[in-house]
């Protein structure tokens, strides 16, 4: 059982002004007011939908999307143990989905080490 997992079965679902005693139904209004401990869910979910660079990652994702599956994944209170567990699922699954043969793996790659003579200019290009 990964920590979120265990974290969430420990918490209290008879508070309804916690997320895992929640009992209503989603409505996001803007990004920013979505738990962070459902983003790691929403990331998994849509992950072949959002930017290769992540950056504004769940910005991508339309509200109506996100209270959508919310909305159906959400089954009262306690619900946030499925939620993990299904996080975790997912990127196991993704991870283990993941073709790697083995070859190439720094190709195109700088790796500076003591002995390397990559050019002055290599740790400056790593560090941008």
């Amino acid at each position: 059982m990964n920590s979120a997992v265990n974290y969430w079965s420990n918490q209290p679902t008879d508070q309804p002004w916690l997320l895992n005693g929640f009992t209503g139904t989603f409505s996001f209004s803007d990004h920013d007011l979505i738990p962070d401990a459902i983003i790691p869910f929403l990331h998994e979910y849509f992950y072949k939908k959002l930017p290769e660079t992540r950056k504004g990652h769940i910005r991508a994702i339309p509200l109506e999307e996100i209270n959508a599956l919310m909305n159906e994944v959400w089954e009262g209170p306690g619900s946030m143990v499925k939620v993990a567990r299904m996080a975790q699922d997912m990127q196991h699954s993704r991870i283990n989905d993941t073709i790697y043969d083995g070859k190439d793996v720094f190709k195109g790659y700088d790796t500076p080490t003591v002995d390397s003579n990559l050019g002055e200019n290599v740790v400056d290009r790593l560090e941008k």
